[in-house]
């Protein structure tokens, strides 16, 4: 099948712009900063503090499980490409990113295998992951494997939000990367992220907004394997750390 391309994205999004430069899955919708400090940093803590808060809470969870919605904005797209889906995570090294639209899709993460299957096209991508995919913004600070302020540096943000009760922050990555800078949006009561906007050099967008949490449920290892048919193809290969082109090919 020939797959159409999307821009240059980020990380997992959506469908169509899936099937092009590695089939891609994640997105973002346009927001504008606003130069006033957020009114969920009105109880005096620091920025410092509530991404401490937050890495302490992300490395003590044993799983989780979240219906996640995702936008991404492209410089060269005038639409925003959006899918949806489910992440569960157990920790310390499996997560699977399954999508129900635009269409099935599922993301796979275990250990040093990253797998990529496409069930519409019968198509299965299996690479070996390097540390520094896995380390790659969105999976790690879900992951709760990284400290956060050993990354990034951290700094109050306000942005449009209709959530109340929230932390709003801002991080800078401390070396160059694929992102020049982050935001998160972060439940007060239970430091789980609500929205991550990830911003690229070139101005393309990328954001994931997460609800139904379920924490410290039993993921059992069958989860985090896949059953595809015996007429599906199978492509195999090393994931190398420029893993631009596996991003893209996931928000497809």
């Amino acid at each position: 099948m020939e797959r159409k391309k999307l821009a240059n994205s980020s990380w997992l999004a959506s469908s169509e712009v899936l099937k092009s430069h590695f089939k891609t899955g994640f997105m973002l919708l346009l927001l504008s900063l606003q130069p006033t400090i957020p009114p969920a940093l009105a109880e005096d803590l620091s920025p410092q503090e509530i991404v401490l808060n937050l890495g302490k809470k992300l490395s003590s969870i044993t799983s989780l499980e979240a219906n996640f919605s995702q936008y991404y904005y492209s410089t060269d797209v005038e639409e925003p490409v959006a899918g949806q889906g489910r992440v569960f995570i157990r920790r310390p090294d499996r997560m699977r990113w399954e999508y129900s639209s635009p269409e099935k899709q599922i993301f796979l993460l275990k250990g040093k295998a990253f797998w990529l299957y496409f069930p519409d096209d019968k198509q299965l991508i299996k690479k070996e992951a390097e540390a520094e995919f896995q380390a790659t913004e969105i999976l790690g600070l879900l992951s709760g494997n990284f400290n956060l302020l050993d990354r990034y540096e951290a700094a109050a943000s306000s942005f449009p939000t209709a959530q109340k009760n929230i932390y709003q922050i801002k991080l800078t990555p401390r070396e160059p990367g694929q992102y020049a800078y982050l935001l998160l949006e972060i439940d007060r009561k239970t430091y789980l992220i609500l929205k991550a906007i990830l911003f690229e050099a070139t101005g393309s967008k990328l954001e994931y907004h997460f609800s139904q949490f379920k924490l410290g449920r039993k993921l059992n290892d069958e989860l985090f394997e896949l059953k595809v048919p015996a007429n599906c193809e199978i492509i195999e290969g090393k994931l190398a750390p420029d893993h631009k082109k596996t991003r893209d090919k996931l928000l497809t």
